[in-house]
């Protein structure tokens, strides 16, 4: 059985940007022992594995992920204390992992979510508006695995990896990508999200698409 801390999706994701000749950044771990907790909230054993290979990681128009800690760059443990302080419940709960690029939607675990291996699903949070967040994966090496499934996709309709990418969202012009995560679909048709998109109708509709859409037992 494959370890909860290995990581093929990340690596595909490095893999996607490097034979697609896609913009990123990748910088080595710090070296330091990676903190067991992130705000009072245990981390997530695939987000720490994460951060013991890579101190941090940048893909041009698409995401970054936090370094664990940074004098400069914000970094997981003061973003987290500050969300934490900032977000009424639930969304204070969650533990934001990565931002988009571009705009300021996060990628978020849910500790609330954690399953029997100790993994903790990811969501997509919108802060711009009356504050939702919607299911895009079962753990954090799925999140990289789907996201990585949908850029390579992305890239291949522009037939390279340069300028001219079209107009496009994740995670809303993902939903073949994130319906392949059966786990996530399982949890989905079982409501384990319903308290973290209620706000918002067209997540609601959305959420229900993927339920409909993804695997079928």
């Amino acid at each position: 059985m494959q370890s909860v801390t290995a990581l093929p999706g990340f690596e595909r994701l490095l893999e996607v940007c490097r034979s697609r000749a896609h913009p990123m950044k990748l910088e080595p771990p710090s070296g330091r022992p990676v903190e067991s907790f992130v705000a009072g909230q245990v981390m997530d054993p695939q987000l720490a594995a994460v951060h013991s290979r890579a101190g941090y990681l940048w893909v041009r128009d698409e995401l970054y992920v936090f370094p664990e800690k940074h004098e400069r760059r914000p970094d997981l443990h003061r973003v987290n204390e500050s969300w934490s302080r900032e977000w009424a419940a639930p969304f204070g709960a969650l533990r934001v992992f990565a931002k988009d690029d571009r705009l300021a939607y996060c990628y978020a675990t849910v500790p609330a979510l954690v399953d029997e291996r100790g993994l903790q699903p990811v969501v997509w949070v919108d802060v711009y508006e009356l504050l939702y967040a919607v299911p895009v994966a079962s753990s954090v090496d799925q999140f990289f695995d789907t996201y990585a499934r949908y850029l390579e996709s992305a890239l291949a309709s522009t037939g390279d990896g340069g300028e001219g990418l079209p107009l496009r969202a994740f995670p809303w012009s993902a939903t073949e990508a994130i319906a392949r995560d059966r786990e996530l679909v399982k949890r989905i048709r079982a409501g384990h999200f319903d308290f973290l998109l209620t706000a918002n109708a067209r997540a609601r509709e959305w959420v229900e698409m993927l339920g409909a859409r993804g695997w079928k037992p």
